[in-house]
């Protein structure tokens, strides 16, 4: 309970897993991404949200089947193992 009532409601922060993402023995040998690379990820399931369409992500780590991705999904870091042909690279956008 808020101690003012004109103070915000406070919610529970419920993470939202990537269900789609592979285990870890069907990875093979995975290499680090350094630095990390923008990237697309097309039709990744979440456990409570369902399917999107393309997700924006950093590639942290790949292997020849799998790229291990950072998402950030309103505010909360999701990582997951996704089929390295659902990823495209993306370009970010350069700063003024």
């Amino acid at each position: 309970m808020a101690e003012h009532r004109w103070a915000p409601p406070e919610h529970q922060d419920v993470p939202i897993y990537a269900a789609d993402s592979l285990p870890l023995d069907q990875i093979g040998s995975p290499e680090p991404v350094d630095p990390p690379q923008p990237v697309t990820v097309h039709d990744l399931r979440f456990d409570q949200i369902d399917l999107l369409a393309e997700v924006k992500a950093f590639a942290v780590a790949r292997s020849d089947v799998a790229v291990f991705v950072e998402i950030a999904w309103q505010g909360r870091l999701q990582r997951a193992w996704v089929p390295r042909d659902t990823v495209t690279t993306r370009a970010l956008k350069p700063r003024h």
